[in-house]
């Protein structure tokens, strides 16, 4: 009898990450069956109270706690914001749950690379997605120097599903700093879809959350999927 395909539980605080986490499953790790679960309020309410309080840290852990019950293999977040959810949560449960974008640091980390293009459609998120990238990094004892660069009208193209218009500003911008960085990052999952277009511009690793962490999700469950 063939295996149950795997169960991975996505939560979203944002309806924005549900094409591209869909679109990177796709690509790296399409025998998963995947469970979207959505509070569209969990960033607004952290903003209102300027951050990840007891109380949005609780909310959080329910709805991880409400995927393993519903019998989730794993659990993926796509709301960097929650990391710290995720990462108490991963300590306890018996499943696999990760951060948004904890497959993609770790993987920078072992690349080690001396020099990093961070690459955003918004400054706010490219702010914040370096601050996490260079604790990670501090945390691992790797030194590297991070350039966050803000894509002028990658916002605008993401938000209207344009992925021509998109990959291109996406590869341009990665073709301009090229030259002097080891290793390109993108910032956010709106982005994400550009992933392909982005790599074929540029001979460097070009790194993507979303598909990096399906990646991951794929080797720890693939034993599931019958052969």
């Amino acid at each position: 009898m063939a295996n149950a395909r795997p169960t991975v539980a996505l939560i979203h605080a944002s309806e924005a990450s549900m094409a591209p986490a869909v679109a990177a499953f796709g690509d790296e790790f399409p025998d998963a069956d995947l469970w979207h679960l959505l509070d569209n309020r969990l960033v607004s309410d952290a903003d209102a109270a300027g951050g990840l309080t007891d109380s949005l840290h609780a909310r959080m852990s329910t709805l991880i706690q409400y995927a393993v019950d519903g019998g989730a293999d794993a659990v993926q977040l796509s709301c960097s914001m929650y990391g710290p959810v995720a990462r108490d949560a991963a300590a306890r449960l018996p499943v696999t749950v990760l951060a948004s974008d904890q497959a993609m640091f770790d993987h920078v980390v072992a690349l080690r690379p001396g020099r990093i293009a961070l690459l955003a459609s918004l400054a706010s998120a490219g702010a914040d997605s370096a601050q996490r990238l260079e604790a990670w990094l501090a945390a691992a004892g790797v030194e590297s120097d991070i350039e966050t660069r803000v894509v002028a009208g990658a916002a605008a193209a993401a938000s209207a599903g344009d992925l021509d218009e998109l990959t291109r500003l996406m590869a341009a911008e990665a073709v301009d700093v090229s030259g002097s960085v080891d290793v390109v990052v993108l910032a956010q999952y709106s982005l994400a879809p550009a992933l392909l277009g982005i790599a074929g511009a540029v001979h460097l690793p070009v790194l993507s959350a979303p598909h990096l962490a399906a990646a991951s999700l794929s080797r720890q469950l693939g034993e599931k999927v019958a052969p």
